[in-house]
C-alpha cells in the first residue's frame, strides 16, 4: 500500500466537491447506499478525497469529480494502460472494496480502493471488472447486494 497526503488546498477542494455532490443528490432524491454509518455529506466528502488522492498518486487529473452524477459518472479517473477507473473509498482500514450491484450493468474497466479519512489515504490496489463481477464476490453487506473483495487480493 502507498500513502498519499492531500495538502490543504486539495482537501478543501474535495470538501467542496463532496458537499456539491450531496446537494445534487438531495435535489434529485437519490438514495445513498451508505454502509458505514457516517452522514451522507461526510460520505461524499470522503469519496471525493479518495478520488483526488488516487489521481494525485498517479499524477493525473480526475475525470468526473466536478461532473456531479453526469454523463461521465461511470468512472472517476482514466489510466492509459487500464481505462476507466471507479475509485471507491473507505474509512475502515480493514479495507473491503464494495461495488453496488447495479454497477455491473455499466461497469468501469477497473475498480480501485482508497482507505483513509481527512487528508491521509492509502492506495490499496485495483481489480478488473472481469475479476470483480463474479458470483463468489456477490455478498449481502446488510443493505442489499454488493460485489465485495478484501484489499489483500487487489493488484497494485
Amino acid at each position: 500500500m502507498f500513502e498519499i497526503i492531500l495538502n490543504k488546498q486539495e482537501h478543501d477542494l474535495a470538501k467542496y466537491i463532496g458537499r456539491g455532490r450531496q446537494k445534487a443528490a438531495e435535489q434529485k432524491n437519490y438514495k445513498n447506499l451508505n454502509q458505514c454509518g457516517v452522514n451522507d455529506e461526510q460520505l461524499h466528502i470522503n469519496g471525493a478525497c479518495g478520488e483526488l488522492a488516487f489521481c494525485k498518486f498517479f499524477k493525473i487529473y480526475p475525470e468526473s469529480c466536478l461532473d456531479v452524477f453526469g454523463d461521465r459518472g461511470r468512472y472517476d479517473a482514466w489510466l492509459t494502460d487500464f481505462g476507466g477507473i471507479d475509485v471507491k473509498t473507505t474509512s475502515n482500514m480493514r479495507g473491503w472494496l464494495n461495488v453496488e450491484f447495479h454497477k455491473r450493468k455499466y461497469p468501469a474497466d477497473y475498480y480501485a480502493l482508497m482507505m483513509g479519512r481527512d487528508n491521509r489515504y492509502m492506495y490499496s490496489g485495483m481489480i478488473s471488472k472481469k475479476d470483480l463481477f463474479t458470483e463468489q464476490n456477490l455478498k449481502d453487506v446488510g443493505n442489499g447486494y454488493f460485489y465485495s473483495v478484501h484489499h489483500s487480493i487487489l493488484e497494485l
